[in-house]
């Protein structure tokens, strides 16, 4: 594997994000809305029973596979964010977000990194089952929505907490620059088991409304209404 250039760092994904895991049942889940075109095929992936990671700002696919194959060989999420940053390179103009989906005893399971030259607003909220980031910001109180949403949501569903975690988070300013795409995908515990939720808006003038629409017909159909 060969480290790409400055040459290929072009677009950045000024990004917010919630990446989640549900105790209860296993599942790992990310949504994430930005003014960016097509935010959902560049930053967030997940593999059941292993991890989920987001990667943003210089967003790098291949940093998220890497970090996700040294997680499933054991290693915690700091370390193998760290070597995949150092790695790849440019790690003052990344952000990376890393959730186990079951940690042994002792690991730290959470670990986010945002570097000193992502755009402000910028910064994350770290918890064990939760983590909420995001560059370009209309300010703090993006992320504070974010996890308020999540947290304060009553559903048992790890989709619809955050569906609203990020819904709370547009709604209190979101992208600075606007509104473009928005994602949210959701894994089970198994490796065999497809996604239960994998949606996607590319570009709508209200993308975290639309993916909350989308959403709703997903589901209307998953019961067959």
């Amino acid at each position: 594997m060969t480290p790409r250039d400055d040459s290929t760092l072009r677009s950045r994904s000024a990004t917010f994000t919630l990446v989640a895991k549900d105790a209860a049942s296993g599942q790992l889940g990310i949504a994430t809305a930005s003014r960016f075109l097509a935010v959902g095929a560049v930053v967030p992936f997940l593999r059941p029973g292993v991890g989920a990671v987001a990667t943003q700002h210089h967003h790098e696919p291949r940093l998220a596979i890497e970090v996700l194959d040294e997680l499933e060989a054991g290693v915690e999420p700091r370390d193998a964010v760290q070597r995949a940053l150092k790695f790849f390179g440019h790690a003052e103009r990344r952000q990376v977000a890393v959730l186990m989906a079951a940690p042994q005893e002792g690991q730290q399971g959470a670990y986010a990194y945002t570097g000193d030259a992502c755009q402000a607003y910028a910064s994350q909220l770290v918890s064990d089952d939760l983590i909420v980031l995001g560059n370009t910001l209309a300010g703090e109180e993006v992320l504070a929505a974010a996890e308020r949403g999540f947290r304060q949501s009553n559903s048992p569903h790890l989709a619809e907490r955050l569906l609203e975690g990020l819904l709370a988070a547009d709604r209190a300013g979101g992208d600075a620059r606007g509104k473009q795409a928005a994602a949210i995908k959701v894994a089970g515990s198994q490796a065999f088991q497809p996604a239960s939720v994998d949606l996607r808006v590319d570009d709508h003038p209200d993308a975290p409304s639309e993916l909350h629409r989308i959403f709703i017909l997903h589901c209307q159909l998953s019961r067959g209404g």
